[in-house]
């Protein structure tokens, strides 16, 4: 551990970061965080522009246009023609402009062409520059019926929970068998054989805050190591041009002992597997009604990414500290569900699943996840972890993890309320606990 990383433990975080943004991302796998940085206030947008180009797309009359909500990139309207029918408008916020919208316009109509099974909506119209009526980017494209996932999961029974589980790993396997030569976005390209090519890479890691407007090595890339190293190499450039000397000083070392480690622990295969994956495959993307799954939508920052990023458990079945006990019961049962179920349909994915190690983990998490925590990457840097892959557990020893967890969350609460329900649960966890572990 160098001196600056010492230096940096007992001082805290950087707070001198120009024009830094708070984080509120979600993360997914490894490949996207997502942050709402407050765009909406920095575009003008004409409805009454966007109206006419949906009146000329349609050839008829757009009756009312309603604003359905605002995520982290883009604005979502809702078109009503003149005959009923129903349109989705996603107005995009300025955040890399150009190549986020045509890479989303590529995969959509990636998946609409190469995956049938994969509900995606039909694009009718794009802009992908700004100097257009309406004063943005943005997609015009078919309303999917149904609703969010992640508005009716929680209401779901556990066997609903579970028929769209199955539909899920259908998707999984349906993405996983779709791969490329290169890492990067995809595009459309009227001079290859298919209309597609492999791009740059377009992920939130590659163009938060002024991180667009540098010289960076975007890709395409021919290797893991070669996309790990450019988006560890992108934090040491972004720092030495725009923060002040003394955040250079402190900082800069801890992202070039960073990516010391890639050259290390990524191997330079040639014969890598990339694949298409979703750059936010979470219950908020999934379209269901009742339990059909009805569409895939959000497909911004998706594109052509190593395998072992793509595989791995949803991430709304993951245990949540903050949800009820039976809720995370429930989670349990629906993980295992999805395990024997894949590793059934196909065992590759659930052996790329349990072979990625720890270190390969830690370091995918500090250059696309935590980049600009550097507290998190100190964490990471002073605890490296042992060089091992997630070694696939028995149904026993993952029932007492789960318990033990119980146990652990039950203590906390205990100590914290101190009553005599709490003790009783407290008590009869740690009976449970301990003969489980007994009998394993």
């Amino acid at each position: 551990m160098s001196l600056e990383i010492q230096e940096i433990l007992s001082s805290g975080m950087p707070s001198n970061i120009p024009n830094r943004q708070k984080l509120l991302g979600r993360e997914n796998s490894f490949g996207t965080l997502e942050s709402h940085s407050n765009t909406s206030n920095k575009i003008s947008i004409d409805l009454e522009a966007l109206k006419n180009y949906a009146r000329q797309i349609f050839d008829q009359k757009c009756t009312t246009l309603q604003k359905l909500g605002e995520n982290d990139f883009h604005e979502t309207y809702l078109l009503t023609m003149d005959d009923s029918t129903e349109y989705i408008a996603r107005i995009a916020f300025p955040e890399y402009p150009k190549w986020k919208t045509e890479s989303e316009v590529g995969v959509m109509k990636y998946v609409k062409e190469k995956a049938s099974n994969i509900p995606v909506p039909t694009i009718f119209h794009w802009e992908s520059s700004a100097e257009n009526p309406v004063g943005t980017e943005f997609i015009i494209m078919e309303r999917l019926p149904g609703v969010a996932l992640s508005q009716v999961w929680d209401s779901l029974s556990l066997q609903n929970r579970k028929e769209i589980l199955l539909q899920v790993i259908e998707i999984q396997c349906t993405l996983k068998n779709l791969s490329f030569p290169k890492i990067g976005g995809i595009f459309l390209d009227d001079k290859s054989s298919d209309g597609f090519k492999i791009g740059q890479a377009v992920e939130f890691t590659f163009f938060k805050e002024d991180r667009y407007l540098l010289s960076l090595d975007r890709g395409p890339f021919e290797t893991t190591c070669e996309y790990v190293m450019a988006a560890a190499n992108k934090e040491i450039i972004y720092r030495r041009n725009n923060t002040s000397p003394q955040h250079q000083a402190k900082w800069v070392p801890v992202f070039e002992e960073l990516a010391s480690l890639v050259s290390s622990h990524f191997s330079d295969d040639q014969m890598q597997k990339f694949i298409l994956t979703h750059g936010d495959f979470h219950s908020t993307n999934i379209l269901v009604r009742g339990t059909e799954i009805t569409g895939i939508i959000g497909w911004e920052c998706s594109g052509s990414y190593p395998i072992e990023c793509f595989c791995d458990y949803p991430a709304w079945i993951l245990d949540d500290p903050m949800v009820r006990f039976q809720d995370q019961e429930e989670n349990f049962q629906l993980q295992e569900f999805w395990y024997e179920e894949m590793e059934r349909r196909d065992p590759e994915f659930i052996q790329i699943l349990e072979d990625l190690n720890d270190m390969r983990v830690g370091i995918y998490e500090a250059v696309f996840i935590n980049f600009d925590l550097g507290g998190r990457i100190v964490s990471f840097l002073q605890n490296l972890p042992k060089e091992h892959g997630r070694k696939t557990r028995s149904p026993l020893m993952k029932r007492s993890l789960r318990v033990q967890q119980i146990f652990v969350d039950c203590q906390t609460w205990v100590t914290k309320k101190a009553d005599k329900v709490g003790k009783a649960i407290f008590c009869s966890s740690k009976t449970l606990t301990d003969d489980i572990f007994e009998e394993g």
